[in-house]
């Protein structure tokens, strides 16, 4: 029995609202774990976690009756669940698992391309091979799906002289490392410590300037344009295939690595980075409450300061092909996140009103909006667009649309600085007692 499993199910069982305790919860949470499991040894664990969490709580209570009544209603929520799969309504990316028949085929295979050769190793593997039992492999074993191994018992048990002939082919893969190249790393590893940091200036205000040189501009400028030129250069992200482009290939290969080329060289240090996968917000989180789980964005930029995690940029990101709803609901999302995020700064620390803000990215197709909310003296949050520009993923003979697009992100690198430095000057906030909240609103649980 998996224990991580059964530790999950009663995780669960213990945390979960009472409403979402029930045997569909329970078959869908197994399922995700092990798509395959079947259905025997899913109530097996599931029966040990009722029991155990029954445990916990009050003979009678409503919460151990919602407990008890999974184990009757296993089999039906079960069958319901895996035929959601058969169906495609819940997806998957594992593959099933192979079956004994298969696997015991495979092996036949196996054996029978190696008993073509009279080759002295190709002997001693059909020898090996014929040894093992089929009974004992599962479609976790490589052997199982015609692959040998080279750290497996069938090599590693070879006479030294045939070993060396099955590894003959990826020794022939590998040049013999470069002096040169080991004496550069040699250098960056002892420079690295060494280097001098642009350290973040304090007191910044948004002053209609830059805060940084032309110089440093222009550093930065020449590394968005080169990934641009990569990007330009991809055939990937030609017309004929941009339609068939997904969410997280267009995230991945060109808007987080713009921003990432934005950022180059910066002043924050190693205590800020960028995120993605959609990371669950802390923000988020602390705004709903206890036990509930927060927004996921799909791009967050973190900064710690004193031990504590602050989210100081969000962006929600679509295809490249992009519906007016998707558009709408991104633009939704976006604002909640980025007053989640500015209530959970301003909880512990004083910023300064109307120059602090939490930006906001939404790349909605191919145009990119950059957004600021900022609280006012009055205390009510303020939404703005602050810039909005299109994203030239492929060639134009238009320098204006280029300019416009680096414009932009210098916009958003310029923002940023100034808003971490009014955050690492700001005093810590000692009581939350005179902190509004009017602007929190209490959004729906899957909001």
């Amino acid at each position: 029995m998996s224990t991580e499993l059964y530790n999950k199910i009663y995780e669960f069982l213990t945390t979960a609202e009472d409403k979402k305790i029930n045997a569909i919860s329970i078959v869908y949470l197994g399922m995700k774990e092990d798509r395959w499991i079947t259905q025997n040894e899913l109530r097996t664990v599931v029966d040990r976690a009722v029991a155990s969490a029954s445990n916990r709580y009050m003979e009678g209570s409503e919460r151990q009756l919602r407990i008890f009544r999974i184990l009757p209603q296993f089999d039906n929520a079960f069958e319901g669940v895996n035929n959601l799969y058969d169906m495609g309504a819940i997806k998957t990316d594992k593959e099933q698992p192979l079956t004994s028949d298969q696997i015991r085929k495979n092996i036949s295979e196996v054996k029978r391309k190696l008993g073509k050769d009279i080759l002295l190793l190709y002997q001693h593997l059909y020898s090996g091979v014929d040894k093992i039992s089929v009974q004992e492999l599962t479609w976790k074993d490589s052997l199982a799906n015609q692959i040998i191994r080279d750290n497996s018992d069938l090599i590693q048990e070879l006479p030294g002289n045939l070993k060396k002939a099955f590894m003959k082919p990826i020794r022939s893969m590998k040049p013999v490392p470069i002096p040169r190249i080991e004496d550069m790393c040699k250098r960056f590893v002892s420079n690295f410590l060494s280097e001098n940091l642009t350290s973040l200036p304090y007191d910044l205000s948004h002053a209609k300037d830059w805060k940084e040189g032309e110089d440093k501009l222009e550093e930065v400028t020449l590394k968005i344009l080169e990934t641009l030129r990569s990007v330009w250069r991809n055939p990937a992200f030609r017309s004929e295939f941009i339609s068939t482009m997904n969410e997280g290939t267009y995230v991945n290969n060109i808007i987080v690595p713009l921003i990432n080329a934005c950022l180059f060289n910066n002043h924050f240090g190693e205590s800020a980075f960028i995120t993605t996968f959609e990371r669950q917000s802390v923000a988020s989180a602390d705004r709903r409450g206890d036990g509930r789980v927060g927004r996921r964005p799909d791009i967050m930029f973190i900064s710690k300061e004193d031990d504590k995690f602050y989210e100081l940029m969000y962006a929600e990101c679509s295809r490249v092909i992009c519906t007016k709803q998707k558009e709408e609901d991104d633009d939704i999302k976006l604002w909640r996140e980025c007053n989640d995020g500015l209530y959970w700064a301003q909880k512990s620390r004083r910023l300064e009103k109307e120059q602090f803000g939490i930006i906001g990215i939404q790349v909605a197709g191919c145009k990119l909006t950059l957004n600021v909310l900022i609280r006012d003296e009055l205390e009510i949050h303020r939404y703005y667009k602050l810039h909005e520009t299109e994203i030239p993923i492929r060639y134009s003979n238009d320098p204006s649309i280029l300019a416009d697009f680096i414009y932009t992100l210098l916009l958003f690198r310029n923002t940023l600085i100034v808003n971490m430095s009014l955050l690492r000057s700001a005093h810590d906030r000692r009581s939350n007692r005179n902190l509004d909240s009017s602007t929190v609103t209490s959004p729906p649980p899957n909001s």
